[in-house]
């Protein structure tokens, strides 16, 4: 697909550059190309990388979409396929990562301090020593009355 794919970015490139009467070279240097490489690419003998191609379209103000042609129908994923699985967040990723550094002995004590988290509450919180109340059940004692 790639031999495919040169040609018609180059193409698209190309025109995006001279609806805007950019030059070569003022294309090249302004994304931080040497001229000559940015002549292959808009002759399709070479592909940018991935951000090289991001500033160019922002420089040309054109959507990566319309320099890349949409999928063949070969190329298109099955239907019967599931959808595909999100990355984790970054700070899900940290943790794995610090957990996987632990030596077995924290890792022990990390794992105790989880399951604590995760455990449902069946134990009863201890509770806080009640104040005597002043109200009238304080007369109910487990003591004798002195009359």
């Amino acid at each position: 697909m790639e031999e495919k794919l040169q040609p018609r970015l180059g193409t698209e490139l190309r025109k995006a550059r001279m609806r805007l009467d950019l030059t070569q070279e003022q294309v090249a240097h302004a994304v931080g190309f040497v001229p000559t490489v940015y002549g292959r690419i808009e002759r399709g003998d070479m592909m940018p990388s991935t951000p090289k191609l991001r500033a160019l379209c922002i420089l040309l103000g054109i959507s990566a979409e319309a320099l890349l042609p949409p999928p063949l129908p070969e190329e298109m994923p099955p239907a019967d396929l599931p959808p595909p699985v999100h990355e984790d967040p970054p700070e899900f990723r940290r943790l794995a990562m610090l957990v996987r550094e632990l030596p077995p002995e924290r890792l022990r004590l990390f794992r105790i301090a989880l399951q604590t988290l995760l455990e449902p509450k069946e134990r009863k919180e201890p509770q806080e020593p009640q104040e005597p109340d002043d109200s009238d059940e304080s007369d109910e004692s487990d003591e004798p009355d002195e009359e």
